[in-house]
């Protein structure tokens, strides 16, 4: 089965996505005039708005089928390999280090226009201090990218010389 993967899983996977796609576009092609016809101001809260749902449930769906498969087989190698992966785990630690850390220091808090948003969609402070925690992890990790692709450039300009 897995040099059946190797071999065909392009096309198998290219063919999925094609019969994915063609089930998403029928209903939006179908409706269009249907939705069209409604004013524009009305649009978002028409039953006519829904031939949308679709795609949107076909990529929820993905969504979801592809975390879980990064999941089991990051699980599956881990037990595979579990001194090959000691790395991988070391580098994961880290992160969520770094995650709780960021949580700790995020102020939940608000004044003004930011603590009338969070009213207004009835975000809690743990949410709040979820959403500042993952945005400054994500900032160190694109700052941190960009550092090490210019050192490694660098590096690799006076490995070359």
């Amino acid at each position: 089965m897995y040099s059946t993967l190797i071999r065909r899983g392009p096309v198998f996977a290219f063919l999925a996505a094609l019969l994915l796609i063609i089930i998403a576009i029928i209903p939006i092609i179908g409706g269009m005039e249907a939705l069209s016809s409604i004013p524009d101001k009305e649009q978002a809260f028409a039953p006519e708005g829904d031939i949308f749902y679709t795609a949107l449930y076909i990529t929820a769906a993905l969504f979801i089928i592809a975390v879980a498969a990064a999941i089991l087989l990051s699980l599956f190698n881990i037990i595979r390999n579990p001194k090959e992966s000691v790395k991988g785990l070391i580098a994961f630690g880290v992160l969520l280090v770094l995650f709780f850390v960021f949580y700790a220091m995020a102020d939940a808090d608000a004044t003004g226009s930011l603590k009338q948003t969070m009213e207004t969609f009835k975000i809690t402070p743990g949410v709040s201090k979820l959403i500042g925690a993952s945005i400054r992890l994500t900032l160190l990790l694109g700052l941190g990218s960009v550092i090490l692709m210019v050192i490694l450039e660098i590096w690799n300009y006076f490995k070359t010389q």
